[in-house]
């Protein structure tokens, strides 16, 4: 981080091609501008918080790394390929000469997308006039609040602790970075790090609660403020459901999983009175005769998602390789999918559309995961997205509470509702119980993570929660079994030189 700071240079508009924001910026902005241009007019702003979002999509951080490659290669159910950068990263040699730069990259990534919110915060605060209206500067900020305290809790996570113990809040973690300054921010420990994630998402949510994303915005905003268009797609953008999701992560983070399901279900409750979520049509999904007009990733479901336009040249390579780069793909280990994830002796799991019945591929003895299909003539709504948080997690920080607490009926509830979206007839066929002690509920809880997110990073922060409460689980196979049981990864090399030190 230090070295960002030392460095930073406003990546806004140079980033352009890797994120819409709703094709805003392309229609704009021209190639660089000078901070004083950027920041002197309400288009600026707009420009410059796309900008914090191009950022984000960049392929060190959500647009591969975080996502759907190393972070997922990590945990996986992914075939062994011949490339020794993917066996580096399965069998988690994070000092190994071709992994280690793809670790710092995505620390030095992290960083520099939280410089950029931070510097626009700066910038709204110091010019409180140019962004005149209040509901959009609350709006701005809170987005801004919002995305600084999403990052920073991905970097806690990915180079720090899984999940927090009271021995663990007086250890240090992860630098939180409030300001726009040169000087490093200081390395805090865990108890006070939360106090500042915590207040920013609180104050998020409390700026956005006029959020369009609710249906409540007034007639006057949306015919002035939103004349442009600039506040619509809001589940494009942080907003008030993201805001909320987060902070029932972030309890569950602190294993206070009471309190992250009562979070979790809060969002269920009002982001469905809003009309913020739908979920996908299964039966509809199976019998679409062309993958362009299938949805992928789930997006009516999904509270928040990043634009990525860059991401079918990413993709291209490393999953579908297209491109003849003779890289190796990404595939899903056909025994693993078949017997641990989608067990065939279970008639009804061979309708989850989330394995071989929609999703998977099958590709010379594996399967390809197609979740992040993207060509020019795939459907425009569909198109480059990653999803960042969807109305399914939040069930399954219930599910993972009722867990906790040995409720195996609510367990199967839960995950009874969100499979009965996913294509599967006879939910009670479907959920085949070993016992009903907790290590046992949390096994089946972990297994629909990592078929529900698949690519998208979120069954990476399961796995390094759940596995290591988890019964040695018959259906699993051994060599990826032991490749869930992840370490973090190690500080970047310069930052220890500074002086930071890594508290495990």
């Amino acid at each position: 981080m230090i070295k960002t700071i030392k460095k930073l240079a406003l990546l806004f508009i140079a980033l352009a091609g890797i994120l819409s924001c709703n094709k805003w910026l392309e229609a704009t902005s021209s190639t660089q501008v000078s901070d004083a241009t950027l920041f002197s007019s309400r288009s600026g702003f707009q420009d410059a918080l796309c900008g914090v979002y191009i950022s984000m999509g960049n392929e060190y951080e959500y647009g591969q790394m975080w996502t759907w490659y190393v972070n997922e290669l990590a945990y996986g159910p992914y075939a062994q390929q011949v490339s020794p950068l993917f066996t580096a990263i399965q069998n988690h040699e994070w000092d190994n000469n071709l992994v280690n730069p793809l670790i710092e990259g995505m620390w030095r990534a992290g960083y520099y997308s939280i410089a950029n919110a931070n510097k626009v915060l700066y910038e709204l605060e110091a010019k409180p006039d140019i962004v005149s209206d209040r509901i959009e500067r609350n709006l701005m900020k809170g987005e801004l609040l919002g995305l600084r305290a999403y990052i920073h809790f991905d970097l806690m996570r990915m180079f720090g602790l899984a999940q927090l113990k009271e021995a663990d809040l007086d250890k240090y973690t992860v630098p939180y970075a409030t300001s726009y300054d040169k000087e490093p921010a200081p390395q805090k420990t865990y108890r006070e790090t939360l106090v500042l994630l915590e207040n920013d998402i609180d104050e998020a949510i409390a700026l956005l609660e006029e959020d369009p994303v609710r249906g409540n915005a007034s007639d006057e905003f949306m015919a002035n403020a939103n004349a442009d268009g600039f506040w619509d797609a809001r589940n494009k953008r942080m907003n008030y459901f993201a805001a909320k999701a987060l902070k029932a992560r972030v309890l569950l983070f602190k294993g206070e999983t009471d309190a992250a399901a009562a979070a979790a279900a809060e969002v269920i409750e009002e982001a469905k009175a809003a009309g913020a979520f739908s979920w996908v049509d299964a039966e509809a999904m199976t019998q679409a005769t062309s993958n362009d007009v299938v949805d992928w990733t789930f997006s009516t479901e999904q509270l928040f998602a990043l634009e990525v336009s860059g991401l079918q040249s990413l993709t291209d390579v490393y999953i579908f390789n297209s491109l003849g780069s003779g890289a190796s793909s990404i595939f899903i280990d056909k025994n693993i999918s078949d017997l641990s994830l989608f067990n065939p002796i279970n008639v009804s799991e061979t309708e989850d559309i989330r394995g071989p019945a929609l999703m998977y591929k099958f590709y010379s003895n594996q399967y390809r995961p197609y979740k992040y299909y993207n060509n020019s003539s795939y459907y425009e709504g569909y198109r480059n997205r990653v999803p960042m948080i969807k109305i399914s997690e939040m069930y399954l920080i219930i599910a993972e509470a009722a867990a906790e607490r040995s409720e195996t009926d609510k367990v199967k509830e839960v995950l009874g509702e969100i499979r009965s979206h996913r294509g599967i007839q006879d939910i009670d066929a479907s959920l085949i119980w070993i016992g009903v002690n907790i290590d046992d509920l949390l096994d089946h809880v972990y297994l629909e993570y990592v078929k529900e997110f698949i690519g998208e990073g979120i069954a990476y922060y399961a796995s390094r929660r759940l596995v290591p409460k988890m019964g040695a689980f018959i259906n699993i196979d051994i060599d990826w079994f032991n490749r869930m049981h992840l370490t973090p990864y190690p500080y970047p090399t310069d930052e220890l030189s500074y002086g930071r030190h890594q508290d495990l």
